[in-house]
């Protein structure tokens, strides 16, 4: 599915990114390793500082939460310093055997600095006064000794002005600690416009955050859309909403939401602009050159950012470019080592590599270091299906127990394993709970994706009637999903309904004109499809050889690919006589596990690949026989406890039977 973005949890390959449309380098100026260090408190631009609590001492509870996030927005601008991220600090608490419910004090802040090894720990608090006016005050203080570094105390006359006076503190400050005068100046948005000047929007927009941390995507969602209801022009609440949305497999909101933060992108501070543009150009457009350069804009500003590391690795991982983006990822795990998304990346990506032995050790690194969330849990199945370890498989099915919001994922992987082995009737019932609970859970494009994965399987099983009915219905459920329509698109082809298949192909060029995988794989896989149907080999032929750079694509929404491109060009050379290409290409798919995982392509290239062998037998070649022997014994082999009605089966039987000698 999809590389997980940057900061936070959710499903695939996971994001994080930034960059307004023509903000260069040079528009901020240089990056922080660069200026002159001014004399410092002690403090140095490699040194770990933690932020901890903000203290809340006026009758407004909601300023507690608000303000500790926006201190932390105010802070994370800088390119200087070297703020432990929350998640990091998330995991350190457990390391020193405290919770996130016992994080609120000084004591628990420095535990967590001496365990992260850092040198300062930053804490804030407000009280309001006689006047009706506030005190912030913002204090780094030494980690072992407690001695007060640096402190900054300002006065917002109202409440209205709390926001950009804290900023103004956290800045600073910031020039108090060491950070140069003209990187403080460079990187200072006014801390309204770099985040909201409402309380209320602040408090829920940490709320979520937190929600996200701690219990992932799908329960942080309500609560940041309410972040954004609150203000409307809170950019970073957008991207951060977009980023819920793409993690939790719901790619249409993802990127509406995406959208909306380009547009506002000029409301946030310099990371975040630079994140927010990032992401539209990598998951919205699908621009190369622009989404590159974003990020290796960000990477060159903020060289310590592990985010801007993850998003490229993303982006990397959804051209096919598999070892750039596990190169990224590593890179971002050496920066921060508590960062669960670059460790969960590459448990997705390096099975495409066929790397299988070495995602499991990062999963157990994982393990052992109490790092979680559930797409490691999704590979890890796979993994353990491809090794043929049941009991691993058990325990990752386990995990999911008491998960309503994410149990979807596991139902539908163990739907495919079932059918991968030939248990038909069975891969039905878990994909009818699959989508049962997707849909359960509101997230109604994956429950369509799981539909188009059990339509895929009943078409190449041979049955065209329920394929094309489960298509028409995943459309219904969920019409706006880019790779569900392109799928969605091909079934109908394959099943004979052209004016449906023309239709969403339409809908697909009409809403997708500038991304790049859309114009270069999808369609041109639909026209292949179409072309083919109608005998058309040369058309299908050229239209694939468009596609052909892609053939590897690891989808974004799906948790593996049906390699439907490779598929077809095996089917257009059958067609064509060229037997020899045809297994080419099948083989393909059977050389690949990591990308195909538990597809119904792979049993099925097994039996076509047979069925070739036993063409070129026929056909007079003398070692064709061995070949088709040996291919229709491994396949029977796979489906020696399949369900006996399958058509298929019975068909591979008579088949194979023909060389059992």
């Amino acid at each position: 599915m999809t590389r997980n973005t940057g900061e936070f949890g959710g499903m695939h390959r996971k994001s994080w990114l930034v960059i307004g449309v023509g903000a260069t380098v040079a528009a901020f100026g240089a990056v922080a390793g660069g200026w002159a260090q001014t004399k410092s408190a002690g403090v140095h631009e490699q040194d770990t500082i933690v932020v901890g609590d903000f203290v809340n001492r006026t009758k407004d509870e909601s300023l507690h939460g608000a303000l500790r996030q926006a201190l932390r927005a105010a802070l994370d601008e800088s390119p200087w310093l070297n703020a432990l991220s929350d998640v990091g600090f998330a995991a350190a608490l457990k390391k020193v055997g405290q919770t996130t419910d016992t994080a609120g004090t000084d004591n628990v802040a420095r535990a967590v600095c001496q365990q992260v090894r850092g040198v300062a720990y930053l804490s804030g608090s407000i009280e309001a006064n006689e006047t009706n006016s506030y005190v912030i005050t913002v204090r780094l203080a030494d980690c072992s000794s407690d001695h007060t570094l640096v402190t900054e105390q300002r006065t917002a006359a109202s409440k209205d002005q709390i926001v950009d006076t804290l900023g103004q503190a956290a800045s600073a400050l910031r020039e108090k600690a060491g950070e140069p005068h003209e990187s403080v100046q460079k990187f200072s948005t006014p801390l309204s416009q770099a985040t909201s000047s409402s309380i209320a929007a602040l408090d829920a927009w940490a709320t979520g955050l937190k929600a996200l941390r701690e219990h992932g995507a799908m329960v942080a969602i309500p609560l940041l859309e309410n972040a954004v209801k609150l203000d409307p022009r809170f950019a970073s609440a957008t991207y951060d909403l977009g980023i819920c949305y793409r993690n939790a497999g719901q790619e249409g909101r993802a990127r509406d939401y995406f959208k909306q933060a380009f547009a506002l992108r000029g409301r946030a501070g310099v990371r975040k602009l630079l994140s927010i543009a990032g992401l539209y150009y990598s998951f919205v457009t699908v621009n190369s050159d622009k989404a590159i350069a974003t990020y290796q804009e960000l990477i060159q500003t903020y060289p310590k950012d592990e985010k801007a590391r993850n998003n490229l690795g993303s982006f990397f991982g959804d051209v096919c470019r598999y070892e750039e983006a596990i190169a990224q990822f590593k890179e971002a795990s050496r920066l921060d080592p508590g960062d669960v998304i670059a460790q969960e990346n590459q448990v997705e990506l390096l099975p495409a590599l066929g790397r299988f032995d070495e995602a499991r050790q990062v999963y157990q690194k994982m393990v052992a270091n109490r790092l979680d969330d559930d797409t490691p849990h999704v590979n890890m199945y796979t993994i353990a299906f491809h090794q043929n370890d049941a009991a691993e498989m058990a325990r990752q099915v386990a995990w999911f127990d008491g998960k309503p919001e994410l149990r979807h994922e596991i139902l539908s992987e163990q739907a495919d394993a079932e059918a991968y082995v030939g248990h038909l009737t069975r891969a039905r019932d878990l994909t009818k709970q699959a989508v049962d609970a997707a849909l359960g859970a509101g997230n109604i494009e994956q429950a369509a994706i799981w539909l188009l994965n059990g339509a895929w399987r009943e078409e190449l099983f041979g049955n065209s009637k329920l394929a094309h009915d489960q298509t028409v219905r995943a459309l219904k459920i969920a019409p706006d999903s880019r790779e569900g329509e392109a799928m969605a698109a091909i079934l109908l082809a394959r099943t004979g309904d052209f004016a449906r298949a023309n239709a969403v192909m339409t809908d697909l060029q009409k809403h997708y004109p500038d991304h790049s995988v859309v114009q270069s794989y999808w369609l041109p896989c639909v026209r292949a499809q179409i072309a083919l149907a109608r005998n058309d080999t040369t058309a299908a032929l050229k239209e694939l050889q468009t596609a052909a750079s892609l053939d590897l694509l690891y989808p974004q929404v799906m948790f593996y690919s049906h390699m439907p491109t490779v598929l077809l060009r095996a089917e257009v050379y059958l067609r064509t006589g060229d037997s020899k290409s045809a297994a080419t290409e099948l083989n393909t798919i059977l050389n690949n596990p990591g990308i195909v995982q538990l597809s119904p392509s792979a049993p099925i290239a097994k039996l076509r690949l047979a069925r070739v062998y036993a063409a070129q037998a026929k056909a007079g070649d003398p070692t064709a026989a061995g070949r088709a022997r040996a291919a229709y014994k491994e396949f029977l082999a796979l489906w020696k406890d399949a369900d006996a009605e399958i058509p298929l089966l019975r068909q591979a039987e008579a088949e194979g039977g023909q060389f059992s000698h």
